[in-house]
């Protein structure tokens, strides 16, 4: 890949999507708030890192790649990999059907959070159904895995959602890169934390820390290979 390619993290929020970019040439950001201006925003793109799942099982019910990010993060992060329920569960929209869909594949059902994010996990897999040149673009990464690598086996952080969570994942941002503090004080600024929570310009941040290095290091999988999806989606989480 080359030096000059565009790069980007995005990050669900409440309003959409936060979408920053850290290359080298450029430090910006947008608020993707429908499935046009993300599907615009990734055209845009040469790499991007989205945290959200992307490659659903048909029946099984833990992808590998959520077993094996769990078992790197530790029992006291586990509870931030949100594992997708089965492809088939997507075809209804209410939640008790969707797990009686999910244990009826798998045995078991799955937690509210998950089916919290399934609108997100339906926008993006429709997004790279329709747009299968973006599949090899477009990457499913997770921000305590890549905060895990920036802090460089430290001690474990608090929970984000703490005020000492918050400041120590800034830290490690701003220490990696100058911009991020009038970054992220801009886009603090440009939007109600109803539609942007701090922790969601957090995550965007690393994502897009993470994914600007791709240009001169290579990108790593869980697992290695990456396993495959039945509409021809990876099912990896994608780190430096």
């Amino acid at each position: 890949m080359k030096p000059n390619v565009k790069t980007s993290g995005i990050d669900g929020c409440k309003a959409g999507w936060i979408a920053v970019s850290l290359d080298r040439s450029r430090a910006s950001y947008k608020l993707l708030r429908t499935s046009q201006d993300l599907n615009g925003w990734l055209h845009e793109q040469d790499c991007t890192f989205i945290d959200v799942p992307i490659g659903l099982s048909e029946d099984q019910p833990v992808r590998m790649c959520d077993f094996l990010l769990r078992r790197v993060l530790g029992p006291g992060y586990s509870s931030s990999v949100f594992g997708p329920p089965v492809r088939s569960a997507f075809l209804v929209n209410d939640y008790k059907a969707a797990c009686d869909i999910n244990e009826a594949k798998t045995g078991k059902r799955f937690s509210k959070q998950a089916w919290n994010i399934m609108p997100k996990i339906r926008q993006v897999d429709d997004i790279l159904q329709e747009n299968t040149s973006l599949i090899r673009k477009v990457h499913e990464s997770h921000p305590e895995l890549l905060f895990k690598k920036l802090n460089r086996g430290g001690e474990p952080l608090p929970k984000k959602k703490t005020k000492e969570g918050i400041e120590r994942r800034f830290d490690l941002l701003r220490r990696a890169d100058n911009r991020i503090e009038d970054l992220f004080t801009e886009i603090r600024g440009a939007f109600l934390k109803g539609e942007v929570k701090d922790d969601d310009i957090l995550d965007a941040l690393i994502l897009a820390i993470m994914v600007a290095q791709t240009p001169y290091r290579p990108i790593r999988t869980l697992p290695i290979p990456p396993e495959t999806d039945g509409k021809g989606l990876s099912m990896a989480i994608h780190f430096i």
